[in-house]
């Protein structure tokens, strides 16, 4: 029996038909067909390399691409973000079929899609290195990994000036975190309230917040932070006070030690999936005045609030933290 063409045993391996590969390249079925068939890509490649070996030069030497103005970030736009959640998907599953055949469409066609798959590679190694780690990899933490790196890189491309609230907004609104990931962070304390760290960057601090039935945050401001809240379950009580009340009101800065309880006016009740916006320095309060348990999701772009409400990262619940050259790890400790 013949051997197998070099070309036709590399396009199994991968699980790729000829069609497939024809359209991932960019040729018809009868080229692939006829590569394989009569040998002709085979003996291509032996005087390519015997050119790239007397010349001292690579295959890519002799075919260089166009050259284009270098991008550094694609966002990660709605068209993209289902095939970017079939390769996650693939990368747990270790389906090397899909993965190759995403990545070398990403390659040929589509180089923002292959941004992100590159992106997700980054961050799909540095979970499975994860020390004491009992799962390979979770396609779902890696998926909402990747939204939020996306935010996080959308808001740092510009001045943090030029950020309005309006923008913030917008922003904001379009993150869809999935309800399993998110779920992930809810945790409940008999005594206070507490955070669950989701992403730090040196501009953007993203986290969830238990509260059980009469727990609250006093009147307080954030400064020049921007701030959203989404509520995720249960009914938020919410005041929120002006700059011009603020100065009246003498209202602290976060974390002050003389924080007191507002109660001139009624405040605003939010269920889910409500968002509402803080200002640069506005005040605000937030209270779980039902009897029932409230979830909400904070967006805080500046500082991060600095108080003991916090809860450390576990490996169920990662946070993702911005490390040097915009580089995103994703971080659990015990």
């Amino acid at each position: 029996m013949a051997d197998k063409n070099p070309l036709t045993g590399l396009r199994e391996k991968v699980g790729l038909t000829q069609i497939e590969l024809a359209e991932l390249i960019g040729v018809s079925e009868n080229t692939i067909a006829n590569w394989e068939k009569r040998d002709t890509l085979t003996n291509w490649v032996r005087h390519l390399l015997k050119l790239c070996r007397v010349l001292n030069c690579s295959l890519e030497d002799l075919a260089p691409e166009p050259s284009l103005p270098e991008k550094t970030w694609h966002p990660l736009t709605a068209d993209l973000r289902e095939p970017i959640k079939n390769y996650c998907q693939a990368l747990a599953t270790s389906n090397k079929r899909t993965i190759s055949k995403i990545a070398s469409f990403a390659a040929v066609h589509a180089p923002a899609l292959q941004y992100w798959l590159n992106q997700a590679d980054k961050i799909a190694q540095q979970m499975t290195r994860q020390p004491r780690s009992r799962q390979k990899l979770n396609a779902e933490v890696l998926v909402n990994s990747l939204i939020l790196q996306n935010l996080g890189m959308q808001l740092s491309a510009v001045p943090p000036k030029q950020v309005t609230l309006e923008k913030f907004q917008e922003l904001i609104a379009a993150v869809e975190l999935s309800p399993a990931f998110l779920d992930r962070y809810v945790t409940f304390n008999d005594q206070h309230y507490l955070r669950k760290l989701i992403l730090q960057t040196h501009s953007l601090c993203v986290y969830v917040i238990g509260w059980k039935p009469g727990q609250n945050v006093l009147m307080h401001h954030h400064g020049t932070s921007l701030d959203a809240i989404r509520v995720l379950q249960g009914q938020m009580a919410h005041w929120i006070l002006s700059p011009q009340e603020c100065e009246a009101e003498k209202i602290p800065f976060e974390g002050g030690a003389t924080l007191q309880k507002y109660t001139a006016r009624p405040p605003e009740l939010y269920t889910s999936p409500d968002l509402v916006l803080i200002d640069r320095r506005h005040a605000h309060q937030i209270e779980n005045a039902s009897s029932q348990n409230l979830v909400t999701l904070h967006f805080r772009f500046g500082c991060p609030p600095d108080d003991d409400n916090w809860q450390q990262p576990t490996e169920e619940q990662p946070a993702i933290v911005l490390q040097q050259a915009e580089a995103y790890q994703v971080m659990a400790t015990d």
